[in-house]
């Protein structure tokens, strides 16, 4: 397995070192004494190893399960080949200044608002006032814009997140202030890749809008007419009296006017421009990350060891430079592919909010990083720019191993697809799952088209994560030889969905004109996990959130507290939220008062018991929870990485890396059934245990 085998970096490889030193932690966790008997009184005393390279072996691969941990690392190193370089020429070779050349393919890479082979076709993204349904036979996106880019109809209070008060910038919908402040579209009729006259302000979204007309008609925004479009207002001002958030990933400042380093993968590797996720490269630099080089063209330095902001966060891909770094290296190597940008990059490029769909980002002063777990599902561009600077990366699909697909699918239904009425999959409209299935095949069959390496094992050597709420439940069945990587270990056939929002039921059937044999034909069927080839994996957190963690360098503290949660226990769900677990042992806790009498601790944001800071009270807990929620809950990787034994309750469900781990050295499973015991079971372990 990819991850199991390949010395992973970041975030794997700390969750795996965190969980084998837990190993010998929670063996000591209550009690050097070795007495049996209660927790009551718990010691904290606690033993930790460094876990480098030069430790023995056996303490390396401690607590894991089987001996995949021992073959990698004793495995015997192979050549590290000089990179292949593409030659085929694109034509045009500048793909219409809308796109960069992948010279593997002889295919243009096109920016947003372009597609086709030379991205001369326009690809429009409009702002709109509403969504489409399912049964919306057309195939273009819905517009309520005019040819001059402006909103039809202010007093027309329909409304999703794109409706502009200004400008709109219809390559991905995003709104920009009209007037003195305001964007200045290029000319009618301009070339691709034509930049406007003046970008202007941002005013992205209807939240941002006036609520009235210019003559006081009442209109759809949020905001006084003054505010905005005022003697003094945003739109109109160099200093204004009032300033929006600026809701872009380039610009920031006072009155949003200050350039930012924007998000792309491994920055462009040092050989590009960014524009909002997608890689602009420099000349005869290609891939979607600049990492790539054309046949016969000297290599160049890399801007990133120039530029502080990038030099701490992100290097030049090894891959990618020659001779390369070293004479050997282990495997398994890893391809990644360079996706249609529809698939990825494009998808960057239609967030609006800064910290979605990525785990880091930069910020004033300075341009420093920001890591960020506000989105939840971050693991995807974690995992993907980690690939991307990995020594295990090879520009060989030939010795590849296995073929990483870095696609997006996790940020589509939410920013991109909340946002406008495009870009959609077999059609608009139907449960969030199906949007995100349909691009995930349409993904597929764009690789068959491109390259010959699905077919040669039928997908059995190609890597899909899936960081949604219910994991690969939903993953449509032409991926079903593929290693899945996944937050959700849901294991069996007979599964249906149990989340509490509506929107993302997996297993809720829409048929439309454009798919009118439904969507669940191309998804029922298969487990939503199989640990004989797929493989739980941890969610991304920001390094601050185990602040104050004993196994990332802070003091260790007293065990005081003994069981400890703070989250949704489901006052406001419905009944199957967390499987009526949190639900269940919050109602037994309150009841019998077990904070008072057993320092027992349970409870939401709104319970005065369990405040304090997160990390901290972690820290001080002998138990913690680990159960679902809406579907996976980043639950382990909290305990776990504080110290904290994990209580695993979710029945038929791996944990993180449960498959490649002995997690019951480390872990108490109690079963669904016995919820009500949990007080009961916890108390009756011995100390050792």
């Amino acid at each position: 397995m990819l991850w199991a085998s390949r010395g992973a970096r970041l975030p794997a490889i700390l969750v795996t070192v965190a969980l084998t030193s837990l190993h010998s932690v929670a063996q000591e966790h209550a009690g050097a004494t070795g007495a049996e008997g209660g927790h009551e009184g718990a010691s904290h005393l606690e033993r930790k190893y460094p876990l480098t390279e030069n430790a023995p072996l056996q303490l390396r691969c401690s607590a894991t399960a089987g001996d995949w941990c021992q073959k990698a690392l004793k495995q015997e190193p192979i050549p590290w080949r000089t990179a292949p370089r593409g030659s085929k020429d694109c034509s045009p070779a500048d793909c219409n200044n809308a796109g960069r050349c992948n010279y593997d393919t002889g295919l243009c890479e096109c920016t947003a608002g372009w597609t086709g082979s030379d991205c001369a076709t326009p690809q429009k993204r409009p702002c709109t006032n509403k969504q489409r349904t399912i049964a919306d036979p057309r195939k273009e996106p819905t517009s309520f814009i005019g040819p001059d880019k402006r909103d039809w109809d202010w007093t027309n209070m329909a409304k999703v997140y794109s409706r502009c008060g200004g400008v709109c910038d219809d390559d991905v919908a995003i709104c920009y202030c009209d007037g003195p402040m305001g964007r200045i579209p290029a000319p009618e009729g301009s070339p691709p890749g034509t930049p406007p006259i003046r970008r202007g302000r941002p005013l992205v979204t209807f939240h941002m809008a006036p609520t009235t007309t210019w003559d006081k008609k009442p209109a759809f925004g949020e905001h006084e007419y003054h505010l905005v479009y005022g003697p003094q207002g945003y739109c109109n001002v160099t200093e204004p009296i009032w300033m929006p958030n600026c809701g872009l990933d380039d610009l920031a400042g006072q009155n949003c006017d200050e350039p930012l380093e924007p998000f792309c993968p491994g920055a462009c590797s040092g050989h590009g421009r960014c524009n909002l996720g997608f890689c602009f490269c420099d000349d005869g630099y290609y891939g979607h990350d600049c990492s790539r080089r054309k046949a016969g063209l000297p290599l160049l330095p890399s801007r990133i060891p120039t530029t502080p902001w990038l030099a701490s966060v992100v290097r030049e891909p090894p891959a990618a430079l020659e001779p390369p770094p070293r004479a050997t290296r282990r495997r398994p190597l890893v391809y990644v592919y360079d996706l249609e940008p529809l698939f990825q990059a494009r998808l960057l490029q239609y967030r609006i909010s800064p910290p979605w769909c990525v785990h880091r980002r930069h910020d004033l002063p300075g341009n420093h990083t920001v890591w960020s777990d506000m989105w939840v599902y971050a693991a995807d561009g974690m995992l993907h720019e980690s690939l991307l600077l990995s020594e295990h990366r090879t520009f060989d699909p030939e010795e590849a191993d296995f073929f990483f697909v870095p696609h997006q699918a996790s940020c589509l239904p939410c920013p991109i697809g909340s946002w406008v009425a495009s870009p959609w999959f077999r059609g608009p409209g139907g449960p969030r799952p199906r949007q995100m299935a349909n691009m995930l095949m349409d993904t597929v069959e764009w690789i068959n088209a491109t390259h010959p390496f699905w077919q040669r094992r039928g997908g059995r050597d190609h890597v899909f994560l899936f960081t949604h709420d219910e994991g690969a439940c939903w993953a449509p069945n032409v991926l079903n030889n593929s290693i899945w990587l996944t937050h959700w270990g849901r294991m069996g056939l007979d599964h249906k969905s149990q989340t509490a929002f509506w929107q993302d039921i997996y297993d809720m059937e829409a048929k439309s004109p454009h798919q009118p044999e439904g969507w669940l034909v191309h998804t029922k069927g298969h487990a939503c996990y199989n640990p004989e080839k797929d493989l739980v994996i941890p969610a991304f957190k920001q390094p601050k959130h185990y602040i104050h963690s004993p196994l990332l360098g802070a003091p260790s503290k007293p065990r005081d507290l003994f069981f400890y949660f703070r989250g949704d226990v489901g006052k406001h769900r419905q009944p199957g939220y967390s499987r009526g677990v949190r639900q269940k042992i919050y109602q037994l806790a309150k009841a019998g008062k077990w904070h008072e009498e057993h320092k027992f601790f349970i409870g939401g944001n709104d319970d005065e018991h369990v405040h304090g800071d997160y990390s901290e009270m972690l820290s001080r807990a002998t138990f913690c929870l680990v159960t679902g929620g809406d579907g996976w809950s980043a639950r382990l990787e909290d305990a776990v990485l504080h110290g904290c034994i994990p209580v695993i309750i979710f029945d038929r469900v791996h944990a993180v890396f449960e498959s490649i781990l002995d997690l019951d050295s480390f872990s108490v499973r109690i079963a669904e059934a016995d919820v009500e015991k949990i007080l009961d079971i916890l108390k009756a372990l011995p100390e050792r245990k």
